[in-house]
């Protein structure tokens, strides 16, 4: 067993880790970057490739600046995906902006008006969501700029993001 001690000399000494490891660095998404659409959908092949494996749903969340919308892309079992905006740290303009910028998009307003889901079926490809999701980090003025993506799975492990 290796530690930050190295070779488990803190299990053999009785001390506990002093570092533990905080998981993979966050992936940057640049959305003023033509390459963001990769860098997304390479982070959704991640994600998807997760849940194969450890049979685990899993999620992205995506940050926002202050005041706005983030957005999470929600991996299910059977291939499917969900995207979520919540409109909780949003102004009430703003909340109505973006609201009705993402219903123009398709997506549905959730029920207590606090967010927004699209749901998209199993074999949509990872392109076909990457460009859905830059779209919809944009709208209702949403400013460019780089945003972090970290993910975890349902039982609240780290997933690594990075191809």
């Amino acid at each position: 067993m290796t530690d930050r001690c190295g070779r488990g000399m803190c299990e053999a000494l009785g001390m506990a880790d002093p570092a533990p490891n905080p998981g993979p660095e966050p992936v940057l998404l640049d959305l003023d970057d033509l390459d963001a659409v990769g860098v997304l959908s390479e982070a959704i092949v991640s994600l998807r490739a997760h849940v194969l494996i450890s049979d685990h749903e899993a999620a992205i969340t995506i940050d926002a600046p202050t005041g706005w919308h983030r957005l999470v892309i929600n991996a299910k079992n059977g291939g499917s995906s969900v995207l979520v905006v919540r409109f909780n740290d949003l102004s009430v303009s703003r909340t109505k902006n973006v609201a009705a910028a993402l219903h123009r998009r398709g997506w549905q307003l959730d029920e207590d008006h606090e967010g927004a889901t699209l749901r998209q079926a199993p074999g949509t490809t990872t392109i076909d969501v990457a460009f859905e999701v830059l779209a919809a980090l944009g709208v209702g003025g949403a400013p460019r700029g780089t945003r972090e993506m970290r993910a975890t799975d349902a039982t609240g492990a780290i997933v690594d993001l990075h191809p």
